[in-house]
């Protein structure tokens, strides 16, 4: 019998470990190479000599629209995105705080910080639908498809993603590796040997080239609905499909309408090391995090 009562008293003293996590933050974006500027981010609606961008910073790169989503446990915690050689031109939501982490004045950078007060997986009530400077209603639209967490943020504030902008400053002509930026244009790097997609104007219509593995073939506008597939093969299954045919929603307008400069549209994957060259994300919450960014290229020439 004492046995039996010592086993049981042991039984209820055993403390059951906390399960805090993973957090998953998802990221998607862009870089877009023009003839007439660099673009880096999600929105190829936006007008890249509209009144926001000031004229200094129109020979400059320009982060557009990273988008990044939350899922996992639920969380409240900073995020915080950080310039390495940059300025922010515009975020939504408005962040907490937005300030200068420069060491000298002539090479800016900054954090831009907000506060997650919860998460939560219920209905998006209390969202607010206004037009946002270069975002339109139908883009946030498209931008809150993935199942991702409701952020309620300390201000009161909700939404389902967090967007930023921001003016870049590359140190060296190769911190957009596979392109190069010279003085006649962007270029591909000679050694890149990775897929792309080659978008190429004929009269009025756009027709596709998927390249891999020194392989080509036709890609026809009526399978367009294949390309999320292609773009979850490039980020290696690491981005939810929801996720990907938002992305893909975002530009395909874009593209298929030909309004880009030149003749021929290149759209790649970027590595690793060129996106947290860029810009980085950091999530500080009781919980273990996990990060997964995908960003592709998309120059014309």
């Amino acid at each position: 019998m004492l046995e039996l009562i010592f086993a049981a008293a042991l039984m209820d003293t055993v403390v059951v470990p906390v399960d805090y996590g993973p957090v998953y933050v998802h990221e998607w974006g862009a870089v877009t190479f023009t003839e007439e500027n660099v673009i880096f981010g999600a929105n190829p609606l936006t007008d890249p000599n509209s009144n926001f961008i000031p004229p200094h910073q129109w020979d400059e790169p320009v982060s557009r629209a990273p988008i990044v989503y939350f899922y996992g446990n639920s969380f409240s915690g900073t995020f915080t995105v950080s310039v390495h050689s940059g300025s922010f031109i515009e975020t939504l939501p408005v962040p907490q705080s937005l300030v200068s982490t420069s060491p000298v004045p002539q090479r800016q950078s900054f954090d831009a910080v907000w506060e997650i007060a919860r998460t939560s997986t219920g209905q998006m009530e209390g969202l607010t639908d206004r037009e946002h400077s270069s975002v339109s209603g139908e883009m946030l639209e498209i931008w809150r498809e993935p199942p991702s967490f409701l952020l309620e943020f300390n201000d009161g504030t909700r939404e389902k993603f967090i967007y930023y902008e921001c003016a870049l400053s590359p140190s060296s002509d190769d911190d957009f590796y596979p392109v190069l930026l010279q003085d006649s244009g962007p270029v591909l790097h000679p050694d890149y040997k990775g897929p792309l997609m080659r978008f190429e104007k004929n009269g009025e219509t756009v027709t596709m080239e998927l390249i891999t593995s020194g392989t080509e073939y036709e890609h026809a506008n009526d399978q367009e609905d294949n390309i999320p597939e292609i773009l979850c093969d490039w980020a290696g299954g690491t981005m939810k499909s929801e996720e990907l045919v938002s992305m893909w929603d975002t530009w395909k307008s874009w593209i298929y309408d030909g309004t880009w400069s030149g003749d021929t549209l290149l759209v790649f994957p970027l590595p690793e090391n060129t996106i947290e060259g860029m810009t980085t994300i950091i999530l500080e919450t009781d919980e273990t995090v996990e990060y997964t960014r995908f960003y592709l290229g998309i120059m014309s020439n």
